[in-house]
């Protein structure tokens, strides 16, 4: 009986917002804030700085350094763990077309905005 294991919960596969599988990009972790029990989307703007990521990153089109790789659920406090990609290929028909236009208002050089498939 000590050496049973008990299953807690479910996996899946999440969905990524890359344009493949193996497609170049650089990410890092990071700490982000926003409304209480808010779901930041996958492909979202951040704004921080990455030289001090022990400060919150916040979703921003303006001064943002790169975008948000996973939907993340913020919460009660409205803080969340989540990934920034600051270097990348991302694929426009796997994110929602809100995130789209505000990742297309924002600065981000790095990002490389590319129709793919919704897979």
């Amino acid at each position: 009986m000590a050496n049973m294991v008990k299953t807690v919960g479910t996996y899946g596969t999440r969905k990524t917002i890359l344009i493949g599988q193996e497609s170049f990009y650089l990410a890092v972790p990071v700490k982000i804030t926003g409304s209480a029990n808010a779901t930041v989307k996958a492909g979202e703007p951040l704004a921080g700085d990455l030289t001090d990521r022990g400060t919150a990153f916040t979703v921003s089109t303006s001064s943002s350094v790169g975008v948000n790789l996973h939907d993340v659920v913020l919460d009660a406090d409205g803080k969340g763990n989540a990934t920034c990609v600051v270097v990348g290929c991302i694929d426009v028909k796997k994110i929602d077309s809100t995130v789209a236009t505000h990742i297309g208002s924002a600065s981000l050089p790095h990002i490389i905005l590319v129709e793919g498939s919704a897979y």
